[in-house]
């Protein structure tokens, strides 16, 4: 071997440490080299996974001139003719490659190289990569069956699938020892273990230095190291090679797979504009965009939301007579099932039958997701239980999606019962199954079967994870049992499960609803100096638990701690503090911070003004609440339902009864959808202004807007007909409440016998208080002083005193 040839390799393989010296790739000057060289001897004898040749084949081949010709075929024909029929078999295991492989061995005479390297091919595509570094050792003890380059190209491309990049750089220093010259495949593999590594840097070193050792890089070697810049976030750097490729054409003119890869990963960095730009040079270069390419845009469109562009890709590609594949389909019907189409997507399911591209698991998941997203459980259950006549098996994310159904839809029974079938058919439930389900049962406050089922997770070996106990946790919040709360807290902590956002912030908002803000506020600073950064979330609970007890000022300092830490405020964190001075009668000081939200790049929604709307009627500003109702409107924000509740309830209030009823005329003639909290509204207005005509006839025309009066609006009218000396149309009232199937509670039993001893109808007051004590309904304390203040100043009445019912077991508070 020439000294010309020595110094290639021995540059080829060092990598130099020296900065000064390092020669780097004009292509990555800005990327640092990753690590040293590979010492192919060292790793070979420090890993002794590839035996070393012995000296009397290593003399036999010391020069390239003697390098065998894996072309030339010889030896046992016969042989050589089974193993490359068998090896093209579809139905070629691993247990008939070892046959082969052993009958090779000890058969004779020997076959060619070429048989041996037509069977390591038939291994390596199986996957099974030890095995071919396995049969190489023993090949390597073997006489007669001298390794060719084919050989260690498969065995390079094995050891760098199975991220031996070191073990396939010794391969190579024995190939090198071998006489053989390296190939364009033998780089590619090299290149392609690299980056998978991470180590672009010295990939790209090594497909610079490619043409040294008399080997020029082609598409493929051209588009691995594209898709490793990729890989590696280097986009600018890929396009730049990509251009490289273009102008030197011939064999490096890019193909299909560059293109592809190029267009994937720009759609995944959600730059979907340039990849369309780059689909179109590559049709004007005269190379069309295949399935793959195709995919990765409806990918792209879908992640950044864009369905309808996704659809319209779906469409042109379907037009060029291009055929998706399993993958495209599902990526557009997961796309379609997120924006609540899912009967869309459920078509596309079909067009998959009828093209003949089977449906996977994957896809009747997708479908099962989307309908229980959108609440229709019953399709989400047929197409769940059509997977057994196409011969698929709902596995363990097709169950744990339908039981999230059924629970995000209020069905816990029917998740229970779906969970434990899932457990019958021999799928063991995940982490987040189990989640999924012990949030349901939290929000019932079903904590004992909480309890049970953590155990269960427990003992089949699945170890809770944050999500797990923020669901507890919040479970036991919404009780109050803020002892069990804080002990799941700790049990976290000692399972090393650290505690995120959403485990604190669930923890201030529960304590502040309690009152007990300081608590919360403490437990926000054990929090930053524990290192965890609260969110605006965190931050606007607290500073709602400082206005509901009304702390306005507390709560202002921590919307300055929350701005003096970078968080912008939104709308929501100016709807607490606007919210939290109307209720401190501090109007003014509401339309201050109102005024400055479009300052700081928040906009008006209709929930701040209706909130505005409350605290002007509250301090009875009617002018003022006209004006800004009318400056709403000015500003196109759109009222809702509530906002003419709120008007409603703020003009009766107010003794307006007349502006309220043509603002509810208004409202009617405007196709407002009014709903019976308006109605009830301005019967109780009506009555209060004495217009009690006006309040009956609005009461039966109720039914005409096809809506059903509440158990408040009986008790409205109750109230309102007993106070005119309507008594007598009550008991009307009252049958027709027995048959619309809302019977008397115990809040209006209390009020009609209020209303009836003031109007001295003690005998139908006393009527209603037996019935009462049949029902075992609880007397209000008001209720109970007024019976007494009544029935004992009246000798008249005092017998009935001994009639009444014992009120220390029936009083409520």
């Amino acid at each position: 071997m020439t000294n010309t040839w020595w110094i290639c390799v021995i540059f080829f393989l060092s990598v130099e440490r020296d900065t000064g010296m390092r020669r780097t790739s004009s292509l990555l000057a800005s990327l640092p080299v990753s690590s040293s060289a590979r010492d192919a001897a060292a790793f070979r004898t420090e890993h002794g996974v590839i035996l070393p040749p012995s000296s009397g084949r290593i003399a036999a081949s010391s020069s390239r001139e003697t390098a065998p010709n894996e072309n030339i075929r010889g030896g046992n024909l016969h042989l050589e003719s089974l193993v490359t029929e068998r090896c093209r078999s579809e139905a070629f295991t691993i247990e008939d490659a070892l046959d082969l492989f052993e009958t090779a061995a000890n058969v004779s005479p020997k076959p060619s190289i070429y048989a041996i390297n037509v069977l390591l091919n038939a291994i390596c595509r199986m996957k099974h990569y030890p095995t071919v570094l396995s049969l190489y050792n023993k090949l390597n003890q073997m006489q007669g069956i001298p390794p060719s380059i084919h050989t260690y190209g498969v065995l390079i491309k094995c050891c760098c699938r199975m991220n031996w990049v070191d073990l396939g750089f010794g391969v190579f220093g024995d190939l090198l020892k071998r006489g053989h010259v390296p190939n364009a495949i033998i780089f590619r593999s090299l290149v392609d273990g690299l980056c998978s590594e991470k180590g672009v840097s010295e990939a790209t070193m090594i497909f610079d230095r490619m043409s040294l050792m008399g080997c020029e890089p082609d598409v493929f070697s051209y588009s691995v190291l594209i898709k490793g810049l990729c890989s590696t976030g280097s986009m600018g750097l890929a396009l730049e090679l990509h251009q490289k490729m273009a102008t030197l054409g011939g064999s490096c003119k890019p193909n299909v797979f560059t293109y592809g890869t190029i267009i994937d990963y720009l759609c995944k960095d959600g730059a979907v504009s340039k990849a369309l730009k780059l689909i179109d040079e590559m049709t004007h270069a005269g190379v069309a965009p295949d399935v793959r390419t195709y995919t990765s845009i409806i990918h792209g469109h879908s992640t950044l939301g864009r369905w309808k562009e996704a659809v319209n890709i779906f469409k042109e590609m379907v037009d060029r007579g291009l055929l998706p594949n399993v993958v495209t389909f599902g990526i557009l019907m997961d796309s379609l099932c997120k924006h609540k189409k899912t009967a869309e997507a459920h078509k596309l399911l079909d067009l998959m039958n009828e093209k003949g591209e089977k449906p996977s698991v994957i896809s009747y998941t997708i479908l099962v997701q989307g309908y229980c997203h959108e609440g229709r459980l019953a399709d989400a259950r047929k197409v769940f239980d059509s997977m057994s006549g196409k011969g698929l098996c709902p596995n363990c994310h097709t169950y744990s999606a339908l039981i999230n159904g059924f629970v995000k839809n209020q069905k816990i029974d029917g998740a229970v019962e779906l969970f434990k079938k899932m457990q019958q058919q021999g799928l063991k439930p995940n982490v987040v199954t189990y989640s999924t389900l012990l949030d349901g049962l939290c929000h019932l406050g079903r904590m004992e079967d909480v309890g049970s089922l953590l155990n269960e997770m427990v003992a089949q070996g699945i170890q809770p994870n944050v999500i797990t106990y923020n669901s507890i946790i919040c479970g036991f919040g919404r009780l109050g049992k803020w002892k069990e709360a804080f002990q799941l807290l700790n049990e976290m902590i000692e399972q090393r499960i650290h505690p995120d956002i959403v485990t604190l912030s669930t923890l201030i908002n529960f304590i502040c609803k309690e009152g007990k803000v300081q608590e919360a506020h403490r437990l926000l600073e054990k929090m930053i100096s524990g290192g965890m950064e609260p969110n605006i979330v965190t931050y606007n609970t607290l500073m709602d638990g400082y206005c509901m007890v009304g702390r306005m000022n507390d709560a202002v300092r921590v919307y300055d701690s929350m701005v003096s830490k970078g968080h912008k405020p939104n709308a929501v964190t100016y709807n607490i503090l606007i919210d939290g001075y109307c209720k401190r009668c501090r109007i003014d000081k509401a339309l201050s911070l109102f005024n400055a939200m479009p300052d700081h790049g928040v906009q008006h929604t209709t929930i701040v003004y209706n909130i505005i709307l409350v605290g002007m009627y509250r301090l009875g500003r009617i002018t003022d609440a006209e004006k800004f109702f009318d400056k709403m409107l000015a500003a196109r924000v759109c009222p809702d339902l509530y906002t003419y509740n709120t008007i409603l309830d703020g003009l009766c209030k107010n003794r307006c009864v007349d502006e309220a009823i043509k603002l509810f005329q208004d409202a009617l003639s405007s196709d407002v959808n009014l709903n019976i909290i308006s109605f009830t509204t301005l019967i109780d207005g009506l009555f209060k202004a004495g217009k009690i005509n006006e309040a009956k006839n609005l009461f039966n025309s109720i039914r005409d807007k096809d809506l059903k009066p509440t158990i408040i609006t009986y008790t409205i009218m109750v109230k309102g007909l007993i106070k005119e000396g309507l008594s007598h149309e009550v008991d009307y009232l009252l049958l027709d409440m027995e048959k619309s199937g809302c019977p008397a509670d115990s809040i209006m039993f209390n009020t009609m016998v209020r209303c009836l001893l003031e109007k001295d109808e003690i005998e139908k007051a006393m009527e209603i208080i037996r019935k009462m004590k049949e029902q075992s309904f609880s007397f209000e304390a008001s209720t109970v002083a007024q019976i007494f203040k009544v029935l004992s100043k009246d000798g008249q009445y005092r017998d009935y005193l001994k009639l009444l019912p014992d009120f220390s077991g029936h009083c409520a508070k």
